[in-house]
């Protein structure tokens, strides 16, 4: 069974910006993690980090679907022997600018980000489709309460192991198109 992260936004630029901003290696980079991409069906690669206790995180990839400027689909595995997940990118035009639809399909009981999940469950999946408005919102609060399924974890745990691609999406994406296009 998977389980689904959907976001959507719109940004103010043509579907050749924001794919330029989605396929160069050294722009990529620049707002989410170093990489070594090609834009090439089959191409395998890697996003490389490192969290805040130093620790390196390597996510192997390999394109699987490439329509420029329309769609982009890559595996993600947090290691060598994991289950491999699916990160989609759909970009449609719209009146002023291109919607920007990341799907990362998740296999239950996969990991993101080097961290366990737990899935609030509607049927066959869970999709989840909103915008942070600020990088306030990165890492909510706890709450005093919260709907707990059994034998998982509370569902704001879910949400903060999500936040990388709210980041990524909502700042760093838009911050880096703005200076590309100014």
């Amino acid at each position: 069974m998977s389980q689904d992260l959907l976001l959507e936004t719109v940004y103010p630029h043509s579907p050749e910006q924001v794919w330029q901003a989605l396929t160069d290696s050294r722009i990529l980079s620049a707002w989410m993690m170093d990489n070594n991409f090609e834009a090439r069906l089959g191409h395998q690669f890697q996003f490389q980090s490192h969290s805040l206790l130093g620790q390196k995180l390597t996510i192997y990839c390999e394109v699987v679907e490439i329509k420029a400027p329309k769609r982009l689909v890559y595996s993600w595995k947090e290691s060598l022997t994991s289950q491999p997940s699916r990160v989609t990118w759909i970009l449609t035009p719209v009146e002023g600018g291109t919607q920007v639809r990341l799907h990362h399909s998740l296999k239950k009981g996969t990991s993101v980000f080097g961290s366990p999940i737990s899935f609030i469950e509607r049927g066959n999946h869970t999709t989840m489709s909103y915008s942070i408005p600020s990088i306030s919102a990165i890492l909510p609060p706890k709450p005093r309460s919260c709907k707990v399924e059994k034998d998982s974890q509370p569902i704001w745990e879910f949400l903060n192991r999500q936040t990388d691609w709210h980041y990524w999406l909502e700042q760093r994406l838009a911050e880096k198109l703005r200076q590309l296009h100014r």
